[in-house]
């Protein structure tokens, strides 16, 4: 293309921009309608201006500030919208019934116990506790069913995946050390299961604090290692998200899972996934075995040869800003992009083995390779955030992931761009557990969330908290 372009003179691009980038606006835009721009700029400016002149002035308004005008139409495939993006919490918890005859083993809990009236019969105590649980969600205002009241009508869960509330037996949470010691108890395991609602609506977020507020102060819910909060994204229409929105997710959760991660607490027991599957998508999808001994750095010219091969204007500019850039994150970047159906993208997004089915981001739900998987919704789950009772929390991972998929859907939101280049970067510095000058490594990661939180648009209020936990844990 651009040996084309010599012969009508010199190319009048700046040294500083890479010329994939030109190639993409070429190839995106259509040929001719690029030159007629093309030549105005070469009449009406100065060298200097001459590319973010053709950018900005093109006839569709490509490059302004109006998120509206600076689109990306994809003629093969449908628009995904921020505005449709939804997300549906799951809540696991460990849930203390008080044996007959037994004290209060946590008199300073102001939180009422309940009594077991099922003190052993262990299915007959399960049910009990979400009879419990689902009484106080519905008054609240909310819809609310058990899983045995469904499955004794009859029904599936997915009919009340729209409108309801679920709670039903929770498969990972068990006591550990600290609860086994609190003697007079006996546990049930207990998961809440939101309905999906609108995620940037903001009734979404005050009827999950309501509930949480009714659930956290009328029962004596706890967490441990062993308990977790997933977020499922979709779309409000159940459709799964276009193609080239779920290969854009990937590559920002490719380039960000360990800022993300930093989330967990190290001293946890379930940190290495013991109790219930969450494994890092950089090390156990088939994406990451398939970069095994990629390594090594590229250089700039490098990258502008390589990075031709991705269609999206973001991810090239992100990848092409950078001085050098790590052969795994780019050959990563040009795997993702070469699928061609969202199964085959679901299943190198996932691992080969059932433990590994189902990761931190797991996109298992496209991959349909089981049947959990056939049946669950067409949703990307966020399932590495540990069991929470601070509602701040977990109100501010909803927010948090439910911003990540909206920066991607929209091809023109610049928040995707910076947070790309950023971890782009950071994912170059590796993790350097030495003190570098008066910051310890729990400083470090701690900034390097809140960088991330900063690009993606989050708020200081909403990542305050996350940034306080992970340099204190780690």
């Amino acid at each position: 293309m651009r040996r084309q372009l010599s012969t009508m003179g010199s190319w009048p691009v700046d040294l500083s921009t890479p010329p994939v980038v030109v190639e993409q606006e070429l190839k995106g835009r259509g040929i001719w309608d690029f030159l007629g721009c093309f030549c105005r700029a070469v009449k009406e400016t100065s060298a200097s201006e001459r590319i973010s002149y053709i950018f900005d002035h093109h006839s569709d308004h490509r490059g302004t500030d109006d998120p509206k005008l600076d689109t990306e139409a994809e003629s093969d495939e449908y628009e995904d919208r921020s505005e449709d993006v939804s997300l549906a919490v799951e809540l696991k918890y460990l849930y203390p019934l008080l044996k007959p005859g037994c004290s209060d083993p946590e008199p300073d809990d102001p939180r009422p116990v309940q009594p077991a009236l099922y003190p052993d019969d262990k299915p007959a105590s399960q049910q009990q506790v979400m009879a419990f649980l689902t009484q106080t969600i519905k008054e609240t205002g909310e819809s609310a069913i058990t899983k045995v009241e469904i499955e004794k009508g009859g029904q599936k869960e997915s009919e009340f995946w729209a409108s309801t509330w679920i709670v039903k037996k929770a498969g990972s949470p068990e006591p550990l050390d600290r609860e086994k010691r609190l003697e007079g108890y006996s546990w049930a395991s207990v998961e809440i299961c939101s309905p999906k609602m609108l995620a940037n609506d903001g009734q979404t977020r005050s009827r999950v604090q309501s509930i949480l507020k009714a659930l956290m102060s009328k029962h004596r819910l706890v967490i441990n290692g062993s308990c977790d909060t997933h977020c499922h994204l979709g779309r409000i229409d159940d459709r799964p998200y276009s193609l080239s929105t779920l290969k854009r997710l990937a590559a920002i959760l490719w380039v960000s899972e360990p800022t993300l991660r930093s989330t967990r607490d190290p001293k946890s027991p379930n940190y290495d996934n013991v109790y219930s599957w969450g494994f890092e998508l950089v090390k156990h999808s088939r994406l990451a075995k398939s970069l095994e001994g990629s390594e090594g750095l590229l250089t700039r010219r490098a990258v502008d040869r390589e990075a031709h091969d991705i269609p999206d204007r973001q991810i090239v500019r992100a990848v092409c800003g950078q001085k050098t850039v790590s052969a795994k994150d780019l050959t990563a970047l040009r795997e993702i992009w070469s699928k061609t159906s969202h199964e085959e993208l679901g299943k190198l997004l996932s691992g080969d083995a059932r433990m590994h089915r189902r990761l931190g981001f797991n996109f298992s739900a496209f991959g349909l390779e089981d049947e959990r998987a056939r049946t669950n919704p067409r949703t990307i789950e966020f399932r590495f955030m540990e069991g929470s009772t601070d509602i701040d929390m977990v109100l501010g991972w909803l927010t948090i992931s439910a911003t990540i998929v909206e920066v991607a859907a929209s091809k023109s939101d610049r928040r995707f761009e910076a947070a790309l280049s950023r971890m782009l970067q950071k994912s170059l510095e590796g993790e350097r557990e030495a003190v570098v000058g008066r910051e310890t490594r729990g400083d470090r990661l701690g900034r390097d969330f809140a960088q991330l939180m900063d690009d993606l648009g989050v708020s200081h209020d909403i990542s305050r908290g996350f940034v306080e936990k992970i340099t204190r844990e780690n």
